[in-house]
């Protein structure tokens, strides 16, 4: 199998190609299927990202949305169905079943690093400390692994604080953008209106214009960057860092300077988007450490492609 790109050399910088639910973009496999993390090990990926969700009966299992319609042959919550039922659902599209993530634990047990994985908990209702604790526990046999780094990611800031109260030895990543985000456009999420600056944020600071749009966003992102204590990455959507560079502001910059050593996620930037090379180029100007893509052996070509 031909090998897998897992970065971009830029500037004497290393920027690690983060693959989105486990996809490489060659659409043969599902997305948060256990084949297709096998076959990210197998080909030398170094960072890899999988959602997961929580069922009735307290297992988490690799799916992305509340819901099951989307993704499997189900339909209904997955907080009310137990992992049994859902175990006989295939993924859409494949005769694979729904995964569970101590299935995906063994496998990535069997991985020789380096290798990075990202569970992103999807999971906004808040966790209770005794499911805080089941993640903790599936997740702990691969902590520790010789050259692998689990990292837990999740929009709820709550659900993190939980989490760090119940397993301090967790590294977590945390994304600002229900509190901080750019209007994107294609649904319904919170924060729910732009405000005077443009920016999806509910707090008083954003009600009147009455500072200067990057002081704003500086004093704002400090502010949600300390919501999660010691978070090893932050996610940022690009739509967000995108906006805000042409508003003279550079958020990555500005976290990095606010955290020494911690990592900047950009999601989702895939090579078939509309200006994907200027995209890709304005984001590895601004210091982004890691991308989030669907389209990883693409964005690659695309930056070959890009640089002189």
């Amino acid at each position: 199998m031909e090998p897998l790109p897992t970065h971009l050399d830029y500037q004497n910088r290393r920027v690690l190609l983060k693959y989105h639910r486990a996809q490489t973009g060659e659409r043969h496999r599902p997305p948060n299927a256990l084949s297709a993390i096998r076959e990210l090990i197998a080909r030398g990926a170094r960072a890899i990202e999988f959602d997961v969700g929580i069922t009735l009966d307290g297992v988490y299992i690799l799916l992305h949305d509340p819901h099951l319609e989307r993704e499997t042959t189900g339909v209904g919550p997955v907080r009310l169905a137990t992992h049994t039922e859902i175990k006989r659902l295939h993924l859409r599209g494949s005769r694979e079943r729904v995964a569970t993530l101590a299935e995906a634990v063994a496998v990535l047990k069997e991985a020789e690093g380096p290798l990075k994985v990202q569970v992103d908990l999807k999971e906004t209702v808040p966790l209770s400390e005794e499911e805080a604790d089941w993640l903790y526990q599936t997740l702990k046999p691969l902590l520790g692994q010789n050259g692998v780094e689990v990292v837990v990611g999740c929009l709820a800031d709550w659900n993190l604080r939980t989490l760090r109260r119940v397993a301090p030895e967790l590294e977590l990543g945390f994304d600002p953008a229900f509190h901080l985000d750019a209007p994107v456009g294609e649904f319904l999420r919170l924060p729910v209106r732009a405000n005077a600056y443009g920016y999806l944020d509910d707090h008083p600071l954003g009600y009147r214009k009455v500072l200067p749009t990057p002081r704003y966003l500086a004093d704002r992102l400090e502010a949600t960057s300390y919501l999660v204590p010691g978070v090893r990455e932050f996610y940022l959507r690009k739509e967000f860092v995108l906006k805000a560079l042409d508003d003279g502001f550079n958020p990555i910059e500005h976290l990095h300077r606010l955290h020494p050593g911690v990592a900047v996620d950009v999601w989702t930037l895939d090579a078939s988007e509309e200006n994907a090379r200027e995209k890709l180029l304005r984001l590895l100007r601004a210091g982004v450490d890691q991308i989030t893509t669907n389209t990883p052996l693409d964005l690659a070509r695309l930056f070959a492609l890009a640089s002189p």
